[in-house]
């Protein structure tokens, strides 16, 4: 065994080291796999098969392997003598310091509990409840937020979504596959309980039960996954009069008011004064029905339920930062039973993921000036306005496309805004009150303090166009519609990804179709209900949109069709018909959005890297498809691959990864997004030069009849 376990780690570490999207090894390529049947497998297969995921993670892969480079970068900072970031280094310390986590107990959290359990109203509830909120205690089942508004997006607004649940989504509640995790959750619940000093196995369990008929009753006001993409249907005004009417049961008054006397005594205050109340004169709620589905709830629910619930969240807020039985108990199901996790992550990278959470970009920006070479976002620009030409060239030449929306698309590209690496306007921390000599949980409620002022006083007022949602460490990147910008932050922007050194073709296939995929988002089922101006505005044509909406419907059926091969594996004893249909699979649905931005990063950054070539060779710039076609037919082969080789295996190995059959499951019900194989074999099969690069012929694996591929833009 100790050799085994020797051999493993061993393969672990060079698997690591394997996963660049842009200088590949083709000797770890599958020898049995053709690309012709199965072009993620024959990429990344004998790496899936061969190694092995450690205890602590539910999934690794090549995004991961760059978050884990990131982690350790930024350790280095937070441990380095010199750390300029100090308030993210006393978050890091409090942390680690896990003999006053665990000398503390539930100490730091027994204030709230005494609160909700001394409630002898549900007014007197909805006061303590809110009372909590400005310092990261939980909801009263519904979430706020402040950002842009959708009909007039320079201009910030409140926000209010359905929340409420401990579960991932409302299916969970309702369907019956789920009543195994339905079950675990209880236990956990009863478990939280009794270290928490509610009673006995027995008293615990019958109060873990009410619980989740308690939230059962919130799930069924829920919104699904799809209904809530709906940019139209989750956009309703109301002015504070009909909001508070609508919640007439939970008493908006009576909730604004504690909350806002709650942050008023707060060091916080005095730096950022609010005024609560005046920030909910106007709000959008997403979810109509479900406010008022709470209402009802909080009006004939009985009080000691609605206190049960109250209870049970506050412990759920903090349990990961309270000592190690309350963290280990809610791990045991948030980790094994719904990701498939048999250990927790090292304590360190914990750490380093609330410190990213509370004020990251105040480490943020040691970990540009280190580890983001100003010759790495030039690169980026030049390959940036590359895509960005290629979409505008797709857009003039498009056949389905009538020349009033060409032109309506066409003005919004070129208001399109890329940020690459990092703000230009970085979070002020200095009104945050954290403290050399306080405990973990004493910091984080200043976090909490300081985040809730900073965003409600931001409702009416402009919204700032160069604030970021993502820190520059983070392993990611988005499109805002509001805004009509791309965001890219440096952390992506590097090997394995992204290298200077490596050929075009592969860098194209990497981060050009990540870069061509966000933008792509501006132009999707959701991004295409805003204007260039960021305004919830229908531009298309009736018929434009008829032919738009043809295009996504067949490709939502292509993936309603998928299921990742490691399910088909696991429910392989199924026998019906009627069974394997009821096999887990991919949400078309669900997913749309993000299928139409890798299909459109895809046929994008192949139209890039073609002008790129045509750039070098003084040519000039020809956006035909046979343009393109020759253009990237006659690229030179590099170590016996074609150009368009390099571009498909380099896209592939982007989506290198391997995940438990749990957290593969979770996904497929709540991720908007489709498995790595997935948006592999699905993309590459819709894309004409796919064909040419591998030879693909009618008959092989990832054919697909010219008539059924999807071309979008």
């Amino acid at each position: 065994m100790p050799n085994n376990n020797e051999n493993n780690n061993n393969n672990n570490e060079e698997s690591q080291k394997e996963i660049s999207a842009v200088n590949f090894d083709p000797a770890s390529f599958s020898s049995v796999i053709r690309p012709q049947d199965d072009l993620f497998r024959y990429v990344n297969g004998p790496w899936i098969d061969t190694y092995t995921l450690p205890e602590d993670k539910p999934m690794f892969g090549a995004f991961y392997k760059l978050a884990e480079d990131a982690e350790t970068q930024i350790r280095d900072i937070l441990e380095s003598e010199d750390c300029p970031a100090k308030k993210s280094r006393i978050l890091y310390r409090n942390y680690l310091d896990t003999a006053s986590i665990e000398k503390a107990g539930i100490t730091p959290i027994k204030g709230d509990l005494d609160a909700v359990d001394a409630a002898s109203s549900k007014e007197e509830l909805v006061r303590t409840i809110a009372s909590l909120t400005p310092y990261g205690g939980p909801n009263a089942m519904f979430a706020f937020g402040v950002c842009g508004d959708p009909k007039d997006p320079k201009t910030n607004i409140m926000h209010i979504e359905q929340a409420g649940l401990g579960l991932p989504d409302e299916a969970y509640y309702r369907e019956d596959n789920y009543a195994p995790i339905r079950a675990e959750y209880v236990k956990m619940v009863a478990k939280l309980l009794r270290l928490a000093g509610y009673g006995d196995a027995t008293t615990t369990s019958e109060q873990s039960e009410r619980f989740l008929k308690v939230e059962t009753q919130i799930a069924s006001n829920h919104w699904d996954n799809v209904a809530t993409r709906d940019s139209q249907k989750t956009y309703n005004p109301y002015n504070y009069a009909d909001l508070a009417k609508t919640l007439e049961a939970l008493n908006l008054d009576a909730f604004l008011d504690a909350a806002q006397k709650s942050y008023d005594n707060s060091e916080e205050a005095k730096n950022q004064p609010i005024d609560f109340r005046k920030a909910f004169n106007k709000v959008v709620v997403h979810e109509p029905s479900f406010i008022e589905g709470l209402n009802k709830i909080w009006q004939e629910a009985n009080l000691e339920d609605l206190k049960l619930w109250a209870r049970v969240h506050v412990i759920l807020c903090w349990a990961s930062m309270l000592s190690e039985d309350f963290a280990q108990a809610r791990f045991d199901f948030y980790g094994k039973v719904l990701s498939g996790a048999t250990k927790p992550r090292d304590r360190w990278k914990r750490a380093i993921g609330v410190v990213d959470d509370a004020c990251g970009e105040e480490v943020g920006r040691e970990y540009v000036r280190l580890h983001f070479p100003e010759s790495s976002k030039k690169y980026m620009e030049g390959l940036v306005s590359n895509l960005i030409n290629a979409y505008r060239e797709s857009i003039s030449h498009s056949s389905w496309l009538g020349e009033e929306t060409k032109a309506k698309a066409l003005e919004k590209l070129s208001k399109f805004e890329p940020n690459i690496g990092y703000t230009n306007h970085w979070i002020d921390y200095s009104a945050l009150n954290i403290k050399e000599d306080a405990g973990l949980i004493e910091n984080m409620r200043e976090v909490s303090r300081f985040v809730f002022g900073r965003y409600t006083a931001k409702a009416g007022n402009p919204v700032d166009r160069e604030e970021w949602q993502m820190t520059p460490q983070t392993v990611n990147a988005y499109y805002d519609p509001l805004l009509n910008v791309i965001v890219f932050p440096a952390a992506i922007l590097q090997p394995p990804f992204f290298s200077p050194s490596a050929p075009d073709a592969a860098n194209y296939g990497a981060i050009g179709a990540v870069i061509g995929h966000e933008i792509g988002h501006g132009f999707d089922d959701q991004g295409c209900e805003y204007d260039g101006d960021g305004v919830l505005n229908n531009w298309w044509t009736e018929e434009d949109k008829t032919n738009f909406t043809e295009r996504t419907k067949a490709l939502i059926e292509q993936y309603n069709a998928f299921t990742p091969t490691q399910l088909i594996v696991k429910y392989s004893h199924l026998k019906s018909k009627e069974e394997r249909n009821a096999m887990p699979h991919v949400n078309g649905a669900l997913t749309i959005g993000e299928n139409i931005g890798d299909l459109s990063g895809v046929t994008i950054a192949l139209k890039a890297y073609a002008f790129a070539l045509q750039k070098s060779k003084g040519q000039e710039i020809d956006g035909s498809d046979d343009a393109i076609r020759e253009t990237l037919l006659n690229a030179p082969k590099i170590d016996g691959f074609t150009a368009l080789q390099r571009f498909f295996l380099s896209y592939a190995l982007v989506w290198r990864s391997k995940s438990r059959n749990e957290i593969a499951e979770q996904y497929l019900q709540i991720d908007p997004h489709s498995p790595a194989e997935c948006r592999t074999n699905g993309i590459a099969r819709n894309v004409d030069l796919f064909y040419n690069a591998f030879d693909v012929k009618e008959g092989d694996e990832m054919w697909l009849d010219p008539a059924k591929r999807v071309h979008i833009w």
